[in-house]
């Protein structure tokens, strides 16, 4: 096995009236704790960072759009107010813009006050990583920091970022918690500490796929606020001695929310108001909640112990609880893979022996798949605050099963390459790993290091180079046995879309979105070609020898001679009339299939078209009883005997469609959710394909018998990387590769 170093390349400049807010309070999801005790018009001025109380505010979910002048008056008008209050500082929990793009990051600092410069503390959301290979590159040209910690009066402040780019779906990833921990032992012993990021925490959301270790490792120390978004409501709740206040977003209204230190009956507390700023008419407040400052570090309710023992279809639970704490309730569920679908769920546990400190009981697990699972487990105490932790266990396996694991640096978000029983992974930490995997032994070939890689590798097709695109804006070519760099090029962009090959008049091509633009080059990486896209493509391009297609940004396939990149057709795919709107609806992200009789598939958002590949005219759209497609434009589709394969990634579910007609012949429910992961083909089973869903479930989908059946729980972390698959028979392995970095080989897939 061998190690090899590439020095990082040089990276060049990035790219260039309203309703009331909505309050969760009392019965609903995460509201335990929200004290709402009207509404009061406020003084402007004095009470900020020259005042007598050290104060600051927060404002979430800007959005700022270049073509939303309203929201951008709002914002202006926001942040004038703020200034004149003069707090010691302000903070922005992410979506600050809507697509990451660099004009509106500079509409937004635009915006702020002179007052404000300096002031102003932001941390990224979602917003800003999922829809431009650049985004994080402009935020990081206009904006401070991602991460960062700060202290101000009293208090220590520290912000948070989760992100990579194009993922759906988060992770607080090894590096980031050791950040953390390193950050949280240099404060001061006893001073209180606030969080901010975009995402809540908390079981009541999931939306970071595991909060419960970064939970766990701040519970030592005395976090006493968390300021969060992303939800667009405003929420308070009370959970691991911590008070998460959730902000509203500018797309509903103009809030912002003013934090103030003052004395409570039992030492220094922060008061929370949210603040609305009409266009006329009076400034108002409404109080949300009060958060103390003092107290110990842990809060009263927990560390808990747990144990689990599962059967096939049930987990018993013990629960034991501090002796000083007063606990209502507890219950436990299993984890709600399906990001945005939780719907309760919980299992009460029965208390005995008193005091009530060990709670029992059992939690329903029918309806999981075998393999490693989780159990989030919350305790209730008798004033309505939370204790949430987790508790692993692994349902008893049949068949396919978990051989071996290996770990690598950084997540693993492409696909993985695969040939002649070589596979190669890549990781947002530029590692390129290589293996020859058995059913018993990972069996490492070689290791390289290259820029950050967030696509799947790709062998040429004489198999003498390995093609792998970063987003330090090389595409590198690698020898596929040694794993040196033969050679790389930089291309000016964050290489963030899929490689495709295709043969030219006999001469092999690749084809790949740069920026917003396509390019074509040959296997040394000289650039033949490049045509204009006026959008940015993180999907992968097609060509039938004749031309080449891909999608856009802006709403449109398109079609360009594949000799010389002139374009011959575009068609428009949305009805959307916004940047924003043509984006997110539109084909940007669609891999392109060559279908028969001169057809094209394009996806787009919510459902399929072919189009004719010398027009560009609709041939078909996608249509049949009971087609409610909500999300097929991530997962690729797949060309199969039996017709196209799509994955419904927000449902779950898989639609065979005929490709002749786009008339849709059978559908199933899957798996809980998938983005961008493909099914892929058994070697040994006509008709039968295998998805690793995002999840992290094992499905095995038989077109033939038209069936789709959960076999295997293989992580219990997302992934939005296609498997790979070697081997045949008895021998045959999948591997796998997630958001922890960990490749994992299942075998036992024929048993």
């Amino acid at each position: 096995m061998s190690e090899n170093t590439m020095p990082e390349a040089t990276t060049s400049t990035a790219l260039p009236s309203v309703s009331r807010r909505s309050v969760l309070v009392g019965g609903g999801i995460g509201a335990l704790g929200v004290a709402v005790t009207g509404s009061r018009v406020h003084a402007v001025g004095g009470g900020g960072g020259g005042g007598e109380r050290h104060a600051f505010a927060m404002v979430t979910d800007t959005h700022v759009n270049v073509q939303e002048p309203d929201r951008t008056a709002s914002l202006e008008r926001i942040l004038t107010e703020i200034a004149d209050r003069d707090p010691a500082f302000v903070l922005n929990c992410g979506d600050i813009t809507d697509l990451g793009a660099a004009d509106e990051f500079q509409l937004y600092t635009d915006t702020i006050p002179d007052a404000l410069q300096g002031r102003m503390k932001e941390v990224p959301g979602n917003h800003e990583n999922q829809y431009l290979v650049d985004a994080l590159e402009a935020y990081d040209d206009h904006l401070d920091a991602r991460r960062y910690s700060f202290a101000s009066g009293g208090l220590h402040v520290i912000g948070l970022d989760p992100l990579v780019m194009m993922e759906w779906g988060w992770y607080f990833d090894a590096e980031l918690l050791g950040w953390l921990k390193r950050e949280l032992r240099q404060v001061p012993h006893g001073t209180p500490i606030v969080l901010f990021l975009h995402f809540p925490m908390s079981a009541d959301w999931n939306y970071v796929q595991n909060d419960h270790e970064l939970l766990s490792l701040i519970e030592p120390y005395p976090v006493r606020a968390i300021f969060a978004g992303h939800r667009h409501v405003t929420n308070v709740s009370t959970y691991n001695g911590a008070t998460q206040v959730m902000g509203n977003s500018l797309k509903n209204g103009p809030y912002y929310y003013w934090i103030e230190e003052t004395d409570g009956e039992d030492g220094p507390v922060l008061e929370v108001t949210e603040v609305t700023v009409p266009e006329e008419g009076d400034v108002t407040e409404e109080k949300l909640t009060t958060i103390s400052l003092a107290g110990p570090g842990r809060d009263a309710l927990g560390p808990v112990r747990t144990r689990a023992r599962p059967d096939h279809s049930a987990v018993e639970l013990r629960v034991d609880v501090p002796h000083r704490a007063a606990v209502a309730e507890v219950k436990a569920r299993p984890y709600p893979y399906a990001y945005g679908k939780i719907d309760g769920g919980w299992s009460e546990l029965e208390p005995s022996g008193r005091p009530s400190r060990r709670w029992t009981g059992q939690v329903d697990v029918s309806d999981l798949p075998p393999g490693r699972h989780k159990l989030e487990v919350r305790v209730v105490g008798e004033d309505e605050a939370l204790y949430d932790d987790v508790a692993e266990f692994e349902l008893p396996v049949t068949s396919a099963r978990i051989g071996w694991s290996t770990s690598l640096e950084g997540r693993i978000q492409g696909g993985l390459a695969s040939r002649d029983g070589l596979v190669v992974a890549a990781t947002t930490k530029g590692e390129v790993a290589a293996f020859k995997p058995t059913h018993r032994s990972n069996r490492p070939q070689w290791r390289s290091s290259i820029g950050p890689v967030y696509r799947a590798p790709v062998f040429s097709p004489d198999g003498e180079t390995l093609l792998v695109p970063s987003t330090d804006h090389h595409l590198y070519g690698l020898d596929p046995a040694t794993g040196y760099a033969r050679w790389s090029v930089d291309l000016g962009a964050p290489l963030a879309g899929d490689l495709a090959i295709a043969e030219v008049d006999d001469e092999p091509r690749i084809l790949l979105s740069i920026g917003q633009q396509l390019a074509c080059l040959d296997l040394t990486g000289q650039v033949q070609w490049t045509a204009e896209l006026n959008g940015i493509y993180a999907g992968r391009p097609e060509c039938d020898g004749e031309r080449v297609y891909a999608g856009s940004g802006d709403g449109n396939a398109y079609a360009f001679d594949a000799r010389t990149g002139e374009e011959v057709w575009r068609k428009q795919l949305t009805d959307k009339d916004t940047r924003y709107g043509t984006v997110l609806y539109g084909p940007w992200a669609c891999y392109v299939r060559i279908l028969a009789e001169g057809a094209v598939l394009f996806t787009r958002f919510s459902n399929a078209v072919a189009l004719d590949g010398a027009t560009g005219e609709q041939v078909w759209l996608g249509e049949g009883d009971d087609l409610e497609l909500q999300q097929v434009v991530y997962t690729p589709p797949t060309l199969t005997d039996q017709g196209i394969l799509l994955v419904d990634g927000f449902a779950g579910s898989v639609h065979l469609f005929d490709p002749d007609n786009g008339q849709q012949t059978w559908h199933a429910d899957a798996v809980p959710r998938n983005f961008a992961a493909q099914p892929v083909p058994s070697p040994d089973e006509d008709g039968v394909y295998w998805l690793v869903s995002q999840s992290g479930a094992l499905a095995r989908i038989d077109l033939e018998e038209e069936s789709a059946e959960q076999v295997l729980q293989v992580l219990t972390c997302y992934t939005q990387s296609t498997a790979a698959i070697v081997g045949s028979g008895a021998e045959q392995v999948l591997v796998v590769g997630g958001q922890d970095g960990v490749l994992y080989g299942v075998v036992d897939l024929q048993a």
